[in-house]
């Protein structure tokens, strides 16, 4: 089935795409939204690097108005592409994942297409997966009200999930992050990446979020330069 992947660059998004590879699927499209400039959860020029690694497209749309932009996007890229599906990378039935879903499974629905989530189960569990998989994202903002400033550019291994899980435990926040409240993350290392990506220079600044009902604190990785650089013989093998 041809299809197109919602790409934020980070990790569950990346592990999505590499699920449904493994099922056979064709990836036409990677989407990405950008709702607020600066768009301070995830880089767009490394973005474009993930897409130019992967071989697929990016294809990127500004977003006033959710429902209908994004619709527009989806009928547009099923006119002059075909697909026939959307695959998102959220978690089933956790925290955001519930919106956005419902969102999806209203535009599938509209327009005739599959909707498929592949990340299911715990959050926990997701997690390992995303490293087991062999994805090496990175913590590219953080929530400073739970997340302390260390992790700022730190990468999810082995190790790291077990002392964020502690963490999220202790906060009282989602280990994943899918209740948008802890961090968000970009993806530098993956089995279906040609080549790893390196973040060359960068600036740290900071954001405030806020609604009626909330406020977050974000502190962010602007990112200025980013480059792809070759795989080692051992990533090259393990692939």
């Amino acid at each position: 089935m041809k299809v197109v992947v919602h790409w934020s660059g980070g990790k569950e998004c990346c592990l999505a795409y590499h699920k449904v590879i493994k099922q056979g699927h064709q990836v036409a499209y990677l989407l990405s939204f950008e709702y607020m400039r600066p768009y301070v959860f995830h880089s767009f020029p490394l973005m474009e690097l993930q897409s130019k690694t992967l071989g697929v497209p990016l294809k990127v749309v500004r977003v006033k108005k959710p429902y209908e932009d994004i619709l527009g996007a989806l009928t547009k890229l099923k006119a002059e592409v075909g697909i026939e599906g959307i695959v998102t990378g959220d978690i089933a039935g956790a925290g955001c994942a519930v919106i956005h879903s419902s969102y999806y499974e209203s535009m599938a629905k509209q327009l005739g297409l599959a909707f498929i989530m592949p990340n299911e189960g715990d959050t926990y569990e997701i997690l390992k997966q995303v490293v087991e998989t062999g994805l090496r994202p990175m913590l590219n903002c953080i929530n400073t009200d739970f997340i302390g400033e260390e992790w700022l550019g730190r990468k999810l291994d082995p190790k790291s999930i077990i002392e964020l899980k502690a963490l999220a435990d202790e906060k009282g926040i989602d280990v994943a992050s899918e209740d948008g409240q802890g961090y968000h993350t970009t993806v530098l290392e993956a089995p279906l990446f040609k080549e790893n990506i390196v973040v060359n220079k960068f600036k740290i600044k900071k954001k405030k979020e806020k609604s009626k009902n909330w406020k977050r604190n974000w502190l962010y990785m602007d990112i200025k330069e980013c480059s792809l650089v070759p795989k080692t013989r051992t990533q090259i093998e393990t692939t």
